[in-house]
């Protein structure tokens, strides 16, 4: 036990915060910022499972007001100076550049996102900036269907473009779309989220196809265009969760390689391996399983800088379908899923670019679970896996998405009920700062805490 009682990790290594822009930034109409799906579904019904907790944040709720960190720029700076961290993940919203979601954009929007950027660098805090988390503006939902149709690709090129144009010469990370998983299934097979269309499996596989085809244009747009001047990296944050099988017989490990392939592989094989489906998908889905040409294959493969990884608390144990689970046991082991990503992907450089647990939505100020699941964080130094950078979620409490504000996520704690929204450190953001500052994890300082929370 001695051994894992203390341990640093690799020079330079990327310490960072996270949030979305739905679930953070409120002013939900200011700016002349246009309605995105979230807006719309959150307006029409409370989130889908959501058990709120007493006292409820004031009216109205969903994401119009969230932790007001529009009207709130320094003090979400503040919060990331106390950290000390080297990188902050925001979100941009596509509805707040492009009211429309196509030309022309908003000066205002424009001017907020400059601003935020403009800040970081004062404190020198280097963005990771995700162009799509979630929500789709409004207006290419009713025009277009979303993305259930193939033209969102070439918008979505667009709208990349505007963002590289204004903000690139500032920002070295960009994701194009976060968990591509959640989007496509329960955005347009299931309905859980937005835009809340059931159109059943094939509808979501064909949804998939068209994100994986959006993120390729971006990627090969920077790659050409913008890269040789701008010197960045763009990569596309995919959601897993770990499996282990019921038995350790051949047949529970093969289910347990296809859970993997339905939820991460589906994305990651195309991106990081040859341009194709994994081929448990492509034998069990048969029609309803889009196809790529051969030329689309070349396309898609090798469009990704890094591995973005995200694990936690948005697809384990809540938005995983129990099919894709095919009767094995789900797991929290970030060290496993670390190291099968390295095994079957060719040892990519790896950013986890969300990782969090959560606690109830009347916990204010402690929260040991947070601060345990960092421990999975320390494994990696004892597997040769290749992971530059780590990304706690979230900065503060916010809405979080289907289960409304019953759950909290954030190293700050949030007052929806205050009207300047007070924002307070919680222990795993204390414990947070005291990690960034040594680089490395002291682990007998919360030896009794972790056996006691366990």
């Amino acid at each position: 036990m001695a051994l894992f009682l203390y341990d640093t990790f690799p020079a330079g290594f990327l310490w960072g915060a996270g949030s979305a822009a739905y679930q953070a930034e409120g002013g939900w109409r200011q700016g002349g910022k246009g309605a995105s799906v979230w807006d719309t579904f959150a307006h029409r019904a409370a989130p889908a499972g959501a058990r709120q907790p007493q006292p409820l944040p004031s009216a109205p709720a969903g994401g119009d007001v969230a932790s007001d960190s529009y009207n709130n720029l320094f003090r979400d700076a503040e919060g990331l100076r106390r950290l000390g961290v080297s990188h902050y993940r925001f979100s941009l919203a596509w509805a707040r550049l492009l009211p429309n979601g196509t030309a022309p954009p908003s000066a205002a929007g424009l001017a907020h996102y400059g601003r935020l950027l403009a800040r970081l660098r004062q404190l020198g805090v280097e963005p990771v900036v995700t162009l799509y988390h979630w929500d789709l503006p409004e207006r290419l939902q009713d025009a277009y269907g979303g993305w259930a149709s193939p033209a969102l690709a070439e918008l979505f090129r667009d709208y990349a473009e505007l963002c590289f144009r204004h903000f690139g010469g500032q920002v070295r990370y960009w994701l194009t779309i976060d968990n591509p998983y959640v989007v496509a299934w329960h955005g347009y097979a299931t309905g859980r989220l937005p835009p809340g269309v059931k159109g059943g499996p094939q509808l979501g596989y064909r949804a998939a196809h068209h994100l994986l085809q959006a993120h390729a244009k971006v990627w090969h747009l920077y790659n050409d265009h913008f890269r040789p001047t701008q010197g960045g990296q763009v990569s596309i944050a995919l959601s897993s969760h770990w499996i282990k099988p019921q038995a350790m017989t051949e047949q529970d490990i093969q289910e347990c390689q296809k859970s993997l392939d339905f939820v991460l592989g589906w994305f990651a094989k195309p991106i990081f391996i040859d341009g194709d489906y994994p081929q448990s998908m492509k034998n069990n889905l048969s029609s309803l399983l889009p196809e790529f040409s051969d030329a689309e294959k070349k396309y898609i493969q090798g469009t990704a800088d890094f591995f973005a990884l995200s694990f936690g608390a948005t697809l384990s144990f809540q938005l995983l379908d129990s099919q894709m689970k095919f009767h094995q046991l789900e797991s929290l082991s970030l060290r496993q899923l670390l190291y099968w990503i390295s095994r079957e992907y060719n040892k990519p450089k790896i950013f986890i670019v969300e990782n969090s647990w959560f606690v109830s939505g009347s916990t204010k100020r402690d929260d040991q679970y947070e601060v345990i699941l960092l421990f999975f964080l320390l494994a990696i130094r004892y597997d040769e896996v290749d992971v530059f950078g780590y990304t706690v979620w979230s900065l503060m409490d916010g809405f979080e998405w289907h289960r409304g504000y019953s759950i909290r996520r954030g190293l700050f704690y949030v007052d929806f009920q205050s009207h300047d929204k007070k924002f307070l450190p919680k222990s795993s953001a204390l414990f947070y700062q005291k990690l960034i500052e040594r680089n490395a994890a002291h682990f007998a300082e919360y030896l009794p805490s972790f056996h006691q929370a366990s």
